[in-house]
């Protein structure tokens, strides 16, 4: 058994005093004769004795009480070796967990909060034996090797290391390090996370295992800066192309309790300046910029947001990558040129668009493209006028609009519904629920009066003033299949007849879209194709279903591995990061290449795939839980983690003598002053005990 406080021990002296005391008072009494001594040697044989053995044992526990206290005050400790039932004297390994992320940048009352975490590091080897031994790893970036250090080149291999702006793997690095600490051959082992117990990344520990290991978490202080961050990034429309404007709505989030001022949000879009908004943001206060850009050519266009003005710096930049498709593939499938006299108005469409637009390829096929066609070469898929869908292409078509992809839906006036619905299960889009009115009747049944004006297919398509009601020429239904759409996922109406049923809807599935019309695209069903809405709406419906996969935000968040699939060379696709250019490993599935790489080192910036022919762009960027600096406390983690073997050294407030012994006690044993607090309290109660109910007297 050790002492932290070994100095309290001289409170032991206090013992004495009690039995001086004791000493002072056995000054013997004078004897003086009397007539008769009977009774008093009879009292002398039998009461003098009992008060002498409770003399004693007041005595006794009355010492031990002060001895306790003392010991209390001394604070005693276990080393690990009687602690855990090894041997107090065997070397010892103590793992470090080294948090390096950008929070640790900030500076607290102990100075930089990862300098600090350096010198624990140093204290921790001070308190150990010469033949300990140590491993370092840390949260974020590259890992550290787990190599067995010595004294010497544990404080060598940390001052080597630094704060890293890139990914926080720490459950993964923990997970490891816990791993590594059992199978060595130590019979003393310690585990220490040194951070500053920032709650998003502590909560990840959740499902750790921790049994038979000692963790200790060191928490080097709690600092409130003010720090204000890009919390998201997004735009009203996939729908990009060349020269086609569109905006981007920047999300500023201040993430403190302290007020943003004289900030600015600065956004560069290939290279040229797109805007400038100044910033100003209540604590936990966040406001959306937005910016219009217009990419001059098909690829990847590159952006960049910056704040300026921050307290907190290290994550005011973030990278986004627009890819801008060169050409969108459409499959259009129909039943063929069975009927002459046919007139289908989506191969009007088509065509019209095809020459008119070079961001616009279509292929005509018949359905038995399903059994030889690879989906995944084409960005929407038409399926037009079928009487029946092949249903060994529903799994295939599933997949494609789970991937990314956008699939058209026009039904026939001859179709199976029946064979629809069994499609639309596919999706939980709903199913056609029977049919309305004559086809090619030329008797309106229902028009349709009400429109989702906020849609991408419409925005910027009507032309009205401020208050001014929306007017449009409402096209006349004749015959229609009544839709009934799912209550669950998310789904649109773009179109409705004034009757409240559906004449076009939208169904997200995964990462692509279904879009559903109650009507087919022929005179029989309505006329829709006459009215000034129909070109525009459809085409630009096409354009939005064939956008969902390619056209968009390119991002890579740090701190996830890296996967990536689409059309590429996987013989020679490599990966361009900053000056580094890597060989990722490459799988073939069903959607392409996919290809996938740790990214472990990587920072926020650009990250380039390519083939020697084809070039993709994407951006890498923090999690934004990095930029959060709420605080886990010791209860929060105890609950969290559910484990009693685990310590808590708040080091932040401590002087360094205190924190000294916090590691003492918690990394290299056991503090057992409670034990003696309770040997006292029963002490003192024992001797309450005696006091009240031991008589010397007899009764004769």
């Amino acid at each position: 058994m050790s002492f932290l406080n070994p100095v309290f021990l001289l409170a032991l002296i206090a013992i004495g005093l009690p039995l001086l005391i004791h000493l002072l008072n056995l000054k013997r009494p004078q004897k003086v004769a009397f007539s008769t001594l009977t009774f008093f040697r009879e009292l002398k044989t039998t009461t003098i004795r009992r008060i002498r053995i409770k003399r004693y044992l007041l005595l006794l526990l009355r010492l031990a009480a002060i001895a306790c206290l003392a010991l209390v005050l001394a604070r005693p400790f276990l080393p690990p070796g009687l602690s855990g039932g090894s041997s107090a004297q065997a070397p010892a390994l103590n793992a470090f967990l080294l948090d390096n992320s950008i929070s640790m940048s900030r500076i607290g009352k102990q100075g930089p909060l990862f300098d600090y975490a350096r010198e624990i590091i140093g204290k921790v080897e001070e308190s150990a034996k010469d033949e300990d031994r140590f491993m370092l790893q840390l949260t974020n970036g590259e890992a550290e090797y787990t190599n067995i250090l010595s004294s010497a080149n544990i404080r060598k291999t940390a001052e080597g290391v630094d704060i890293k702006p890139g990914g926080n793997f720490i459950y993964n690095r923990l997970e490891g390090l816990v791993e590594s600490v059992r199978e060595a051959p130590y019979q003393n082992k310690n585990i220490f996370i040194i951070t500053d117990g920032q709650y998003s990344q502590l909560n990840d520990l959740q499902e750790l295992d921790l049994e038979d290991i000692s963790l200790t978490i060191i928490d080097v202080g709690d600092v409130d800066v003010q720090n204000t961050m890009i919390s998201d990034i997004s735009t009203s429309t996939n729908m990009i192309g060349a020269e086609i404007p569109f905006t981007i709505n920047i999300e500023v989030a201040n993430r403190s309790s302290v007020g943003a001022v004289n900030q600015f949000v600065t956004l560069e879009f290939e290279g040229q300046n797109a805007g400038q908004y100044s910033v100003a943001l209540e604590p936990n206060e966040r406001k959306t910029f937005t910016f219009e850009v217009t990419p001059s050519k098909s690829g990847s266009a590159k952006g960049k947001i910056e704040i300026e003005g921050d307290e907190f710096q290290p994550d005011n930049e973030f990278y986004f990558t627009v890819q801008v498709p060169e050409t969108r593939n459409v499959l259009w499938v129909n039943e063929g040129n069975s009927d002459p006299d046919l007139i289908s108005y989506t191969g009007t469409m088509l065509r019209v668009a095809g020459e008119n637009d070079a961001q616009l390829v279509y292929r005509e096929e018949g359905p038995g493209i399903f059994e030889t066609a690879n989906l995944n070469e084409f960005d929407a898929v038409i399926l037009d006028a079928l009487e029946s869908i092949p249903e060994y292409s529903f799994q295939a078509l599933q997949e494609y609009v789970q991937d990314g992809g956008g699939i058209m839906f026009f039904p026939s006036e001859n179709g199976d519904l029946n064979n629809y619905n069994r499609l639309f299960s596919q999706f939980n889009a709903g199913r056609f629920a029977g049919i309305q009115g004559e086809y090619a009747s030329f008797n309106t049944v229902t028009t349709a009066d009400e429109l989702l004006e906020d849609h991408p297919a419409f925005t910027g398509l009507f032309q009205r003033g401020d208050n001014e009601p929306l007017r449009f020429t409402s096209p006349n239904i004749y015959y229609y299949l009544k839709l009934l759409k799912s209550g669950s996922g998310t789904g649109f109406d773009l179109l409705t007849m004034n009757n409240g049923d559906v004449l076009v809807h939208e169904k997200r599935f995964g990462e692509g879209v279904l879009i559903l019309s109650a009507i087919g695209n022929d005179p029989g069903w309505s006329n829709f194709a006459v009215k000034p809405l129909f070109a525009p709406f459809y085409y630009r419906l096409l354009l939005y279903s064939a956008s969902s996969d390619e056209g968009g935000f390119a991002n890579h968040q740090l701190g996830n591995s890296f996967n990536w699939q689409g059309n590429i060379d996987g013989e020679k696709a490599v990966i361009e990061k900053d000056e580094d250019v890597i060989k990722p490993t490459v799988d073939v599935v069903s959607s392409g290449i996919r290809l996938r790489y740790p990214a472990e080192e990587w920072t926020p910036g650009w990250i380039t795939i390519t083939d020697e022919e084809r070039e993709y762009v994407l951006s890498a960027n923090l999690s934004s839980e990095e930029s959060d600096f709420m605080k886990m406390n010791e209860e929060q983690f105890e609950n969290l983690i559910e484990d009693d073997d685990i310590n808590w050294v708040s080091a932040g407030d401590m002087e360094e003598e205190a924190l000294q012994n916090e590691i003492m006690a918690t990394g290299f044993g056991k503090e057992i002053w409670s034990w003696f607090m309770l040997a006292g309290l029963l002490f003192l109660i024992t001797e309450s005990l005696v006091s009240m109910f031991y008589k010397a007297e007899t009764v004769s």
